[in-house]
């Protein structure tokens, strides 16, 4: 029996599991994704959707837009980029690699050789005015992971009117040293993977404490989502597997009846009957095939 509380995570580097981490005591909460790519694979956000959050997709690329759409109806999903100023701008699409698409010229210029790219204008918004839109009553965290683009994104929102307890931000493509911008706004930074940074706002650095102890309960009891497909494959075949041995059990036991019937019919020769029964037997067969010879003479 599987321990109930396994839970199959999707983070890329445990990003969902750390933010669990931090707020292992809220029930439903409020998530901004800016990058959020595709609803489930390496997404960041989908345990807590499937635990009754909600919160802001971001997301230009359109078929991992639609995705979203369909998989997520409680979000607010929007097919724009996030910007430090509203309008558009050119958005290179990484064919092969969604993920890497970007609006950073820098990233822009080391795929430009290695993979097939389409560029396209994209409207562009800040973070701010998307927020004014929707008005979110508190938001838990913010993720961003924009290829890049991040000094913009964090350039683009009122810190001291929107303030997300945590960031979670890639840190792998600095083009533009958005760090301060974060710190001066009382952010500071709580930890690093080598992939991402997290900073916590000031008035909810109580958050961090006891962090260590739950984020080693919670990736004990973590299954990665590859984990669980193949799990899941794994029980759809040994529930095929049963089904099949119930019908092999079935024809089996049909089988069995028809040589039981066929014993019940030979025990009606005279094969292994003791010769006087035998020969009695005969007499009275041939007597009954003599009567009926006698009268069908008589027609």
């Amino acid at each position: 029996m599987i321990d109930p509380r396994v839970m199959t995570t999707y983070a890329q580097y445990n990003e969902d599991l750390v933010l669990m981490a931090l707020f292992s005591d809220v029930k439903k909460g409020f998530y901004i994704d800016v990058g959020a790519n595709y609803p489930t694979i390496d997404s960041v956000t989908k345990i807590f959707y499937d635990k009754g959050w909600c919160g802001i997709n971001i997301e230009p690329l359109q078929d991992l837009f639609i995705q979203l759409e369909k998989e997520r109806p409680r979000d607010i999903n929007l097919q724009i980029g996030i910007g430090d100023k509203s309008g558009e701008a050119e958005f290179r699409e990484i064919v092969d690699l969604p993920g890497h698409s970007t609006f950073d010229n820098h990233q822009k210029k080391r795929h430009n050789k290695e993979h097939k790219y389409v560029d396209y204008n994209v409207p562009v918004r800040t973070l701010d005015d998307v927020l004014t839109e929707y008005k979110p009553k508190h938001i838990e965290f913010l993720k961003i992971d924009v290829e890049g683009f991040e000094y913009q994104v964090i350039a683009g929102n009122k810190w001291n009117k929107f303030r997300p307890e945590v960031v979670c931000i890639e840190s792998n493509h600095v083009s533009q040293d958005w760090r301060p911008l974060l710190t001066t706004q009382r952010y500071r930074l709580f930890i690093t993977d080598g992939l991402n940074e997290y900073y916590v706002a000031e008035e909810n650095w109580r958050r961090t404490v006891g962090f260590a102890e739950r984020m080693v309960v919670l990736d004990y009891h973590a299954l990665r989502q590859h984990h669980s497909q193949s799990w899941a494959q794994d029980s759809k075949d040994l529930d095929r597997l049963h089904k099949l041995v119930g019908t092999m059990h079935q024809q089996l036991e049909t089988q069995s009846a028809e040589v039981n019937r066929a014993r019940n019919l030979t025990s009606l020769t005279l094969k292994e009957r003791p010769w006087l029964s035998r020969l009695k037997r005969s007499f009275y067969g041939l007597t009954i095939d003599w009567y009926r010879h006698q009268k069908a003479r008589k027609r």
